[in-house]
């Protein structure tokens, strides 16, 4: 991922700089469009945000919502490729990601939300131009990129004035337009660009699995790196360890890869285990 620019937010009304708070405490929650296909549609997960928000944590979600996607693109006929975990987005492919992510899932989330309490507002990663993109691999798969600039002003401005953003996974490029990003990469993409404390990335599996099965508690980056080079992480698991590298890399100081069901309060509260899903860490050790 391309360098991040760390813009300085301008001076809030209460005399302190924009979102000191909020960055300092700043979780980002990448929760994948599966989260509806849940016994209760998502719903305790969802309550344990909304409860978490209103106890004053600060937090920016971001979803995917690739099985969504992959419905209507199979209702219209339009095939889906996959290359490393990522859809290849084509011209006709575009504008049907647009409607969904950015509209059907953002939606949905953003009602349930606000059924909850809780102040949400929906957004793409272009709106506000707050997230520049660039293509991955030169256009390689399609119109899909990755971010490089964040305008940190936008996000910690809406937080000051305690709104939730729900983040779609699209960012804008000047000269190609619309891009489709992974979600878990975005998520990281923020993370760093926000100068978050915590990264948590939400999956089907429950964490990082070894090749017996079973959840791995702890991952150091180097072993986090052997997974890609090695084959090991196949699917969608390459770019979550990516977005997991990058945000260790840029400093994030807590990266999980958790289930759905995980205890969101310990991990926000600062537990410091695994709490039944992947840390990673530098080392894989004691953090």
């Amino acid at each position: 991922m391309s360098r991040l620019r760390k813009t300085e937010p301008a001076a809030a009304r209460r005399g302190a700089p924009a979102g000191k708070a909020a960055r300092r405490d700043l979780t980002v929650l990448k929760i994948g469009g599966s989260l509806f296909e849940a016994a209760d549609g998502g719903g305790a997960l969802l309550d344990r945000v909304a409860r978490a928000w209103s106890a004053g944590e600060n937090l920016i979600i971001v979803h995917g919502g690739g099985a969504e996607l992959s419905r209507w693109l199979d209702r219209l006929g339009i095939p889906s490729r996959f290359l490393d975990g990522q859809r290849i987005t084509t011209p006709e492919m575009l504008p049907v990601a647009l409607a969904v992510l950015g509209g059907l899932i953002n939606r949905r989330l953003v009602e349930e939300l606000l059924r909850r309490g809780c102040p949400a507002i929906g957004v793409t990663g272009a709106d506000g131009a707050a997230c520049g993109a660039r293509r991955t691999n030169g256009g390689s798969l399609g119109a899909v990129g990755e971010l490089h600039e964040v305008d940190d002003r936008f996000y910690l401005r809406l937080m000051d004035d305690r709104r939730l953003p729900v983040v779609a996974s699209l960012a804008w490029d000047a000269g190609h337009g619309w891009l489709n990003v992974n979600a878990d990469l975005m998520a990281a993409g923020l993370a760093r660009g926000l100068r978050a404390r915590r990264l948590i990335l939400m999956t089907d599996a429950g964490g990082v699995r070894d090749r017996d099965g079973g959840v791995i508690g702890r991952l150091s980056r180097a072993a986090l790196r052997r997974l890609i080079d090695d084959g090991a992480a196949t699917d969608g698991m390459i770019p979550k360890l990516r977005a997991c590298e990058s945000a260790l890399r840029a400093g994030v100081a807590d990266i999980r890869i958790v289930g759905a069901t995980i205890d969101l309060a310990s991990i926000l509260g600062g537990a410091r285990t695994a709490v039944h899903g992947t840390r990673i860490t530098h080392d894989g050790g004691t953090a």
